[in-house]
Formats: structure tokens, sequence, C-alpha cells
């Protein structure tokens, strides 16, 4: 039997009495998030003082999870800072990881004479304890410039003019680029038929996933260049960017997202307890006593871990097959 244990430190303090956490991690957002709630009150175990949680506790206190099954299993869940205190009943505080950092760093620069991706991530980071990931894509950007604008929101701006994953990994270092690229080699093996709390996956082949993308720029002077990939007759995904104009890169974009989508597997997710661990970023393997053909591993997008009153789950969301 798992016996369920939890330590959580926000600033000078450790709970153990916790209602609920939940943790979210992802490669489609560009940090960790994390949702405590909390007794409003608690008492400070070597003087027995009395506080009010949401008093004691103030935005920007460091924050650290931990969650254990007792004897069988102890892991660092979410390291990060407190965004926000809402006062309900129990108490949330609402955390996010080291992009808080970076929300909290004003950028004003320009590249009249264009720049690379990388440039312009390392100006984001300088001067955190955030680092780039080592494998950054090469990608030229043209006259690229940034005015009063924070981290988090030159990031976010990337994301969506580029069509490129953007987070911070475990090891704190921030990673841009394809999605497919930020598989870390790690595995955890799922048996459909046993060890899973709630099966959601849906087995389609790729002729069923029929899927066009088009990816437009739209520069200066309204220049106009536009990349057609996939399924003439398929669900048209259209992405736009402002910032590169090569038709090569562009069509390489479109290629990555097709391959990303068209495929024969599951979509959807599966919910397990605490262990096996899983984050994203690792490869899920599927076995399947009863149907072997659909056996196969995917990339994980994403892990919901949920530890409280009613025990601990990991909600695990796959991207495409690997």
């Amino acid at each position: 039997m798992f016996v369920l244990e939890g330590n959580i430190s926000i600033g000078n303090y450790s709970f153990k009495a916790i209602h609920d956490v939940e943790i979210v991690k992802s490669v489609d957002e560009l940090g960790d998030t994390c949702v405590i709630q909390l007794p409003t009150r608690f008492k400070v175990r070597q003087n027995n003082s009395s506080f009010f949680t949401e008093e004691a506790i103030k935005v920007g206190d460091a924050v650290r999870v931990t969650l254990a099954y007792k004897d069988d299993y102890e892991g660092e869940e979410f390291v990060g800072f407190v965004k926000k205190i809402r006062p309900t009943f129990p108490l949330e505080i609402h955390c996010e990881d080291n992009i808080w950092l970076l929300r909290r760093k004003n950028i004003t620069k320009a590249w009249n004479d264009g720049t690379t991706l990388k440039e312009v991530l390392q100006e984001v980071v300088n001067g955190t304890i955030v680092t780039l990931a080592d494998n950054i894509p090469d990608i030229q950007l043209d006259k690229y410039i940034i005015k009063n604008a924070n981290g988090a929101q030159v990031l976010q701006a990337i994301k969506k003019n580029m069509s490129l994953s953007v987070f911070i990994n475990d090891e704190n270092k921030l990673y841009v680029g394809l999605q497919q690229l930020t598989n870390i080699g790690e595995e955890v093996i799922y048996d459909l038929n046993y060890n899973l709390v709630e099966n959601n996956l849906e087995y389609k082949t790729s002729d069923e996933r029929r899927i066009k993308i088009r990816y437009t720029y739209i520069g200066k002077d309204n220049e106009k260049k536009q990349i057609e990939v996939g399924d003439p007759d398929g669900e048209l995904r259209t992405f736009h960017t402002s910032v590169i104009s090569d038709e090569s890169k562009l069509k390489e974009l479109a290629e990555s997202e097709i391959s990303r989508l068209k495929y024969d597997g599951f979509d959807g997710d599966v919910t397990s307890f605490l262990i096996p661990y899983a984050t994203r970023g690792m490869k899920a393997k599927f076995l399947d006593n009863i149907h072997q053909n659909r056996e196969g591993s995917y990339f994980i997008t994403k892990v919901v871990t949920s530890f409280g009153l009613n025990g601990a789950r990991r909600k695990v969301n796959t991207g495409g097959k690997l």
C-alpha cells in the first residue's frame, strides 16, 4: 500500500498539511505552473505562533514542492516562485517556474541589420539564472526590434511568429525550437490493460488524419511568401510569421508540422498514479497485449500532476508518434 507524503516550502515556511496541489508542465507553455491550496491559517511548530497564510506568504517567495510515496518514491516536482495569491477558501497560491524572473526583466533593443534567434534569446536571459539549451536552431532573422517588453512577452512573440515550442525545461534551460527536438531521451512504460487509472486514447490511421499546413510570411511593404504542404483536401492549419522570409525554412517548418500530426497511432491522454514518473519531453511507450499491432512510443507534450486529499495522479498527454 502506498502512503502519500508531501512537503511544500514557500519562503521561510514548510507545509505538510496540503489540501491540493496541481502542477502543469507542457512543451506548449512558456513555463511550468503550480497551484497550491492551503489552509487559511497555520501554526509555526517551534514557537506555536499562529499566522494567516495570505499574510505570511508574499509574491516572489521561492517555492519548492516535493511529493512522495513513503519508502517507494520521492521527487522534487516543482521549483519556482509565488506569482499571485487568491484569498479563496482554501487559500490558493499560484506559482510559476523561472519564467517569473524573465517577466520582471524589461528589454528595449534593436537589431537593424538582422540577427539570429539565439542572439535574441541570449538578450532575454542575460542577467538571470536561466541559460539557453544547447540545441537552439540556427535561424536567421530579418530586422528585429524589442521595444519596452518583458522577457516573457518577447518569448511569446517568438512563439507566435515562428510557431516554435518555447519553454524552460527541467534543467532550467530555455529551449526554443521544433517540438520534436525537445525529447529528453527518457522513457516511461504504460500497460494499457494494467497500470492506468484512466485511458482516454483514440487510435487513428495517418489516412484518417487529413491535414494541410499553410505557412505565410508577411514582411514590410506587405511582401508575402506562402508555402503549403500536406493533403489538398485536408483540414487547413495556418501559421504566420513576420521574421522568417526564407522559403526553404518555411517549408521545413511546414513539413515538420505535418510529420508531427500525420501518423498511425493514438491521440489523447492516460492517467496513472504518482509512479511511474513522467514529464513533458519524455517518451511514453504503450503496451497492449490485446492489440499488439497498436503498441508504440509517443512524445509526451504535457503532464498534469495532482496531489491532495483524493490521492496522487499524473495525467499524461501525448503528441506525435516516435
